[in-house]
């Protein structure tokens, strides 16, 4: 569907609110209390705020009411959905990453409401990515972030750069999913904390010589390849791995300049479009998904607009 027909079709409140409901009960609402599918819809007629927009469901067997929204990152947001549903719709098609001023200025919202509406829906991008692990093949290096770094003059380890892991899954020459997390350092501990929540106990670990990833394959109990980079196949081994972290350095720094706040959210933002990079067709329908089972994510409250400025600023 093309931005006009996105937006006719969502235009209104309850277009929105509808499909809402299809997306978190497809197979119809169940009260969580009782479980009785018995329930009347209330649509509150008088809104006085946006947070109070969302219908409920009121179960006729205990009276139960369940808000439409909660448990999703629209609850409790005085944002209409109508214009999440576009800040949606946005955000799922630009591959460039998008910034909080061209959201305000297409969604018609305050800069700092721009800036919280893109961050919890990286929030939900990152909630996620954690659902699942990569497994089989798994390339694994380290890189930086943030270019050269100030008053220092180098560039790499040693200096105030941030340090990220980087995990992509290979099948058949060719990667299938990946992973990037911010970590403290390059020693053995900070990845074996990331391998336990991104890898599969059947995993194989590709790595270059760092001795780190040695120790994480042992006390893991993975195996593990080594490719030294001075090999003359390295090149061709690693060639999707640093395709990868060449295209998330200028995602990053080229579109968010680099920042250091929050740029955990901009690395779980890279890989969502990656792993979905087939699903290009259904990326507005399945990022709605996400956010119907993404957490609220109070990161701020959306008054606090001068701290919001100051991340972006």
């Amino acid at each position: 569907m093309d931005i006009s027909g996105f937006m006719v079709r969502f235009a209104s409140e309850e277009a929105c609110e509808d499909h809402l409901i299809k997306l978190r009960w497809k197979e119809g609402f169940r009260c969580p209390k009782c479980d009785s599918d018995q329930f009347t819809l209330i649509r509150p007629n008088h809104r006085r705020n946006a947070a109070s927009r969302a219908p409920l469901f009121q179960c006729k067997s205990c009276h139960r009411q369940t808000s439409v929204t909660s448990g999703t990152i629209f609850h409790r947001s005085h944002i209409s959905l109508s214009k999440w549903f576009s800040a949606i719709y946005l955000l799922s098609n630009d591959k460039r990453g998008l910034s909080a001023t061209t959201i305000a200025k297409f969604v018609q919202v305050s800069y700092s409401t721009g800036w919280l509406m893109l961050n919890k829906l990286r929030k939900a991008m990152a909630d996620r990515n954690g659902l699942y692990k990569l497994g089989g093949n798994v390339q694994v290096d380290e890189f930086f972030l943030g270019g050269e770094s100030h008053g220092e003059g180098r560039r790499g380890k040693g200096t105030k750069q941030t340090n990220v892991l980087i995990g992509v899954s290979i099948s058949n020459g060719a990667p299938t999913h990946c992973f990037m997390e911010v970590i403290k350092d390059t020693t053995a501990k900070s990845p074996k904390d990331v391998f336990v929540r991104r890898l599969d106990s059947d995993t194989k670990l590709i790595s270059d010589g760092n001795p780190s990833y040695g120790v994480c394959a042992r006390d893991l109990g993975l195996a593990h390849s080594i490719t030294l980079s001075k090999d003359e196949q390295a090149h061709v081994t690693f060639k999707w791995l640093n395709i990868l972290i060449g295209n998330c350095k200028k995602f990053i720094d080229g579109t968010y300049h680099g920042r250091e706040e929050h740029k955990q959210l901009y690395l779980e933002e890279f890989a969502y479009r990656f792993n979905r990079r087939h699903f290009e067709m259904s990326l507005v329908e399945r990022l709605l998904n996400t956010c119907v089972f993404a957490s609220p994510h109070p990161l701020l409250r959306e008054s606090d607009s001068k701290m919001a400025l100051a991340y972006e600023t």
